[in-house]
């Protein structure tokens, strides 16, 4: 056993010292995480809340069929700056190129009908602009506190008030904590950014182990070589495996310090969050990230040594990625799949839910059992397939499939 670990231990340095001279592998596992997570995480909520200001200041371009009809209706919205008059000859054209963000229909009979509770007015908008749909917002609230007023003076004709109408109010707060938000937030980035980085980071060490040597004609060297098939795929898979799982610990660490940046930053989404993950739930969220590239790197080990080039391993890559990406987009939209046990045997869907779960703070201990035991069960397959694969007659790249 002591040779053989020592021989496993040879082909993996050698595995993982070319690996590590591959600029690829660098780039996609530890350049472009450092980069682009702290865009994806600040760059998108300071643009986001850069729009939501703009919009929240800036008026609301209306036009007004009919204003004649209610001079008053709209006053306060136009004394806020919140509503800005604008006059076109067509406004619903206008509408539609962007001109107006939404066009207000009074109809003639509209006091009268104001006086028996029948009054009506037709806000027209672009459901499809957000600047549109803020508009009808604002005519709405500016709708609602014309109708209030006018409802208040017919209560105190009666000698009545407001509160005599609504004498129960509803009160509401949050037991979510600022961890508690941290964690939600958590929750909807990093298991998705693990699962595409726990692909990415093994891709090119797995290709380049696999099918590049095979196309480099090193690997029929490394097959009358002494040490078993067993032996080379189990170095192979530890350097592909190594590589995925430090592309998924420098992404998990650089959203970490991403968000916690953020929020001292003073981004007013991340403010409200603490960005902190325990000892304990971040031992298991890198196990169970762990056994993920693991899982990974068996798979792209094992398609890329069946490959006879490197072209034809990408081929084979694709549905390997939609395996695990497609999951992990779908994960945080399927409500309530989270409580059930057989959803955390499927290899790309279970780890999703256990990280999302680890980080929430609800996961089950059974659950985390069966997704560590079936993740580690699919890894093992993918890598018995993996020696499979090796054991096929080596051919030349002249003799590659199309």
């Amino acid at each position: 056993m002591i040779p053989a670990a020592h021989l496993v231990f040879a082909v993996f340095l050698k595995e993982m010292l070319e690996t590590l001279r591959d600029r690829r592998t660098l780039v996609v596992a530890l350049v472009l995480p450092v980069i682009l997570m702290p865009v994806v995480t600040l760059g998108v909520p300071y643009l986001a809340e850069r729009q939501r200001h703009q919009r929240e200041t800036v008026a609301s371009r209306v036009a007004i069929i009919g204003g004649s009809f209610a001079p008053d209706l709209i006053r306060e919205g136009e004394a806020q700056g919140l509503i800005r008059r604008v006059d076109a000859a067509d406004p619903i054209r206008a509408l539609l190129v962007g001109r107006l963000d939404a066009v207000v229909e009074i109809p003639p009979d509209f006091a009268a009908r104001a006086q028996t509770g029948n009054g009506q007015v037709t806000i027209v908008f672009d459901e499809s602009e957000a600047g549109s749909v803020v508009a009808r917002q604002r005519l709405q609230d500016a709708v609602a506190g014309y109708a209030a007023r006018l409802a208040e003076l017919r209560l105190r004709s009666h000698g009545l008030t407001r509160n005599d109408l609504t004498p129960i109010h509803a009160a509401s707060r949050s037991v979510a904590d600022q961890r508690r938000l941290g964690g939600a937030l958590l929750a909807s980035l990093l298991p998705f950014f693990i699962a595409i980085w726990a692909v990415l980071g093994g891709q090119h060490a797995a290709l380049d182990v696999g099918a590049g040597e095979r196309e480099r004609l090193t690997l029929d060297t490394l097959l009358v070589a002494p040490p078993s098939r067993w032996v080379l795929t189990l170095g192979k898979f530890l350097a592909v495996a190594a590589a995925s799982l430090g592309a998924v610990v420098v992404v998990i660490a650089a959203t970490l310090v991403s968000l916690r940046l953020g929020a001292a930053w003073g981004l007013a989404e991340l403010r409200r969050a603490s960005v902190v993950i325990s000892v304990g739930p971040a031992l298991w969220i890198l196990i169970v990230s762990g056994l993920l590239a693991g899982f990974l790197g068996a798979a792209q080990l094992a398609v890329s040594l069946f490959a006879r080039s490197i072209r034809e391993a990408q081929q084979y890559f694709t549905p390997l990625y939609l395996l695990i990406t497609l999951p992990a987009m779908a994960a945080p939209f399927l409500e309530g799949w989270n409580r059930s046990g057989w959803t955390y045997l499927v290899p790309g869907l279970g780890p999703m839910f256990a990280l999302r779960g680890l980080l929430l703070g609800d996961l089950a201990v059974q659950h985390l059992a069966v997704t560590l035991g079936a993740t580690a069960l699919f890894g093992g397959l993918a890598l018995v397939l993996a020696v499979r694969s090796l054991r096929q007659e080596p051919e030349s790249p002249a003799g590659a499939r199309p």
